[in-house]
């Protein structure tokens, strides 16, 4: 799979590969992960005609260029890192799929910008980027990295902030996104937002186990899906 690179505003290079064709999907990886993990996860190559998929290095990661200030992560930077992948395959409207730190990158651009179509939003709370047990674990950090520090000054979003349609997957068993389903449950209707809570299911097994998760996502993503 050739690697391909983009140059983001702040001139960092962004990596990405393509596999298929029409409306554009683009993927963002968990945190210590990189795009890899979309292909060996089977999702790249899991029956899905009809779709490009452009699995992204998030900055930082893979092979994409990796900063050092924190504010070189803002959400900003991120917001453009993307924008500036859907402008190089050409998708002036593409859908995002994002697992747990991709999620939490993902959804200000779903909130932010109108081209997003839809969002798979896998794993993570909605409100706050990091909640107070996370923000102690931050601040405490050993040589803390320059992404971390950054989360910490990200906004919260809100379910009625999502500008597009958006499934929440949660497995059952990843408490803290429970505890942020159970929060906002009752405050979905009237929003975008559709949860599917998946019975058994840790963090992990969100995104290992394709074959609970893989049809939703999908149907969800065809069903909202604009060139």
């Amino acid at each position: 799979m050739p690697t391909h690179f983009v140059t983001s505003k702040d001139g960092t290079k962004i990596a990405y590969d393509v596999t298929g064709q029409g409306p554009v999907v683009i993927l963002l990886h968990g945190g210590g992960l990189n795009r890899q993990s979309w292909h060996t996860g089977g999702y790249v190559s899991s029956p899905a005609p009809g779709f490009t998929a452009v699995t992204v290095d998030i900055r930082g990661n893979g092979e994409s260029g990796k900063p050092v200030a924190a504010g070189d992560f803002a959400v900003e930077r991120l917001n453009d890192d993307i924008l500036a992948v859907a402008d190089a395959v050409e998708a002036s409207r593409f859908a995002i799929w994002g697992f747990s730190y991709g999620a939490n990158v993902g959804r200000y651009c779903a909130s932010r910008s109108d081209r997003v179509t839809a969002m798979v939003y896998i794993g993570i709370p909605f409100g706050p980027a990091l909640d107070e047990g996370l923000i102690t674990y931050v601040r405490n950090m050993p040589n803390r990295p320059a992404f971390a520090t950054a989360m910490l000054d990200y906004p919260p979003v809100e379910p009625a902030e999502m500008r597009s349609p958006t499934l929440w997957i949660v497995g059952s068993k990843n408490e803290g996104a429970m505890d942020s389903v159970k929060k906002y449950r009752d405050r979905l209707p009237g929003t975008n937002v559709t949860i599917e809570v998946l019975d058994g299911l840790t963090h992990p097994q969100e995104f290992e186990q394709i074959d609970r998760v893989f049809a939703r996502e999908f149907e969800f993503t065809r069903a909202n899906a604009r060139h």
